[in-house]
């Protein structure tokens, strides 16, 4: 049961399928490997723009559902840790569905590589 939060995590950041867009560049005179170097540099970035909202909200809302699960076990009852897991759990369920509506769409993220790209001194075709 604990492995499956960690599991969803990385399906949702370090996991996910790398985008295949190649926007057209002029590599007259410019050194290939570099290029690629770039290219995957950008996509990086790209790809934490659009997944960190998820995994700032599955964070804060694990900590704030262990807060809050931790002030309800302390005034329900003995089992003051249960409490605060189930509010864990709850917690990051909700973070994460919070910061799901915010993942950018996939042309937006071709607009940031693409930015990323001029940024480091290629001529985009087009």
């Amino acid at each position: 049961m604990r492995l499956a939060p960690l599991l969803l995590l990385c399906a949702l950041a370090g996991c996910a399928a790398a985008s295949p867009y190649r926007p057209a560049v002029d590599l007259d005179g410019l050194d290939p490997a570099r290029y690629e170097t770039d290219l995957r540099d950008c996509k990086k970035v790209a790809e934490r723009d659009r997944y960190g909202p998820v995994l700032a909200g599955a964070l804060v809302g694990a900590g704030l559902g262990a807060g809050l699960g931790a002030v309800g076990g302390a005034f329900i009852g003995d089992n003051f840790g249960l409490a605060m897991s189930y509010g864990a759990l709850s917690g990051l369920v909700a973070g994460t569905a919070a910061g799901a509506i915010q993942v950018q769409e996939p042309p937006e993220e071709n607009a940031v590589v693409d930015q990323c790209l001029r940024n480091n001194g290629y001529k985009l075709a087009g």
